[in-house]
Order: C-alpha cells, then structure tokens, then sequence
C-alpha cells in the first residue's frame, strides 16, 4: 500500500481502489491500495476527510494496514477519490515540524530529549527531561524562528543500516528495521514517522509561551504557524 502522505505532504486529493471493507461496532474499516490520509501516530493527529460520498471519522495503521473507519461502507474493487481535510493537516504539519525545531535547539543547548509532545488545537506541549528557565524562551524562540524564516528544504529519508549508524539523530530509544529521518537542516535531526513541511519558511512562526516544572522537568507551552 503506497503512503501518498510521504510522498507529497500537500495532497489533499487522491484515487485509490478499496481493498477491504469490514462493519464494526465504530463504523466501517475500509482500506485501499493507497492513501494521503495519514494515520495517528508520533504524537501527531490523523487526517480526517472523505472517501467518497462517506466521511472519514479515524485513521489508525494496524498490523502494517491503514485502517479508515468511515460512517458507511464502500465496494470492495471500486476506485473512490479521497478529499484529504487540509486545514486541520496543514495547522498540524507546521506545529509538528516547528516542534522538531524547538526540541533540536533544546538538545543542543541542554543535552536533553523531549520525554514527548502533545498537539493540541491551539497550542503544543513539550516536556523536557530537565528545567527549561523560563528567562530563556525568548531566545530558543529567536534561534527557532531564525530557522524558520532560512526556509530551507527539509530532508526525508530512509537511510540504509549503515548510513543510520553515521547520523546523529535524535531518538527516545534505540531504533531498529526501517527508521525513517527528518532534517531540519542546522536546526535538528530526529527519526519521526509524521508529516512535515517541506521547506522551514512554511512554518510561519514560532512563539514559545511559558516553562513551568513539571516532575523532574518542564513542561513547555508554544504554538507554530496558524496557531501562533
């Protein structure tokens, strides 16, 4: 199953033919032979839309399937279009790649990983495994946007075993099998499986909002693009 998302992150428009359609307690589990409807995970929300004339409510990935839980059933062997809802993917890839700017500039400067984020509507948490001090939000914010605004093209890619060994990303835990990189250049590294922007100047902004400890950390508030 080809995963448009990767291959173009601005898709909102697709056709694809339905492999399987099962009925649910929830709704319908639809899959297809491709999809742009990215599925929840690595923090990120999925994609919501239509398949079709029927709505598209979740999107989860299960034993390597792309399951789509729909609110009616579709022909298994016809080939439906897909309507991707690009202003919630949008707002979403600018905070999540705005994230990974953010939590590079903190490992850099502090030696820590982010523990994990949250996306929320309309603003992003971040927590830190050390206390980030508030006095200096306003320049992680500085160096955060002057990344943005180099606009500078962002590197996907699945290294070999090798070449993985040779880059210093970031990662919680060790990585095995098929990691997929994203570069920021001169901002981060990180293995991440979300949808990103494809140049930093999409981004838009950066506004880190406050650092409160949090357990044996902080616990950061900002927000990116739309949002801030």
């Amino acid at each position: 199953m080809r995963k448009l998302y990767y291959e173009d992150c601005h898709l909102r428009e697709f056709t694809a033919t339905v492999t399987g359609c099962e009925g649910s307690e929830q709704g319908w589990r639809v899959t297809l032979d491709a999809t742009a409807f990215y599925p929840e995970g690595g923090g990120q929300a999925c994609d919501l839309g239509h398949l079709g004339n029927v709505e598209v409510l979740d999107v989860r990935e299960e034993a390597e399937k792309i399951i789509h839980l729909c609110d009616g059933p579709l022909e298994v062997g016809a080939v439906v279009e897909g309507v991707i809802d690009y202003h919630l993917r949008f707002p979403r890839m600018q905070q999540h790649s705005g994230e990974h700017i953010v939590s590079g500039i903190l490992f850099r400067r502090y030696g820590w990983q982010n523990r994990g984020f949250h996306m929320g509507t309309d603003i992003i948490t971040v927590d830190t495994e050390g206390v980030v001090p508030p006095e200096d939000l306003a320049s992680i914010e500085a160096e955060a946007n002057a990344a943005v605004w180099a606009n500078l093209p962002v590197k996907t890619w699945y290294p070999d075993p090798e070449e993985l060994k040779t880059i210093p990303y970031r990662s919680k835990k060790e990585m095995t099998g098929a990691v997929r990189i994203v570069e920021f250049p001169g901002a981060d590294i990180c293995a991440c499986c979300g949808t990103h922007v494809q140049a930093t100047g999409e981004i838009g902004l950066v506004k880190m909002l406050s650092s409160v400890n949090f357990r044996s950390g902080s616990r950061i508030e900002m927000a990116c693009g739309e949002q801030a």
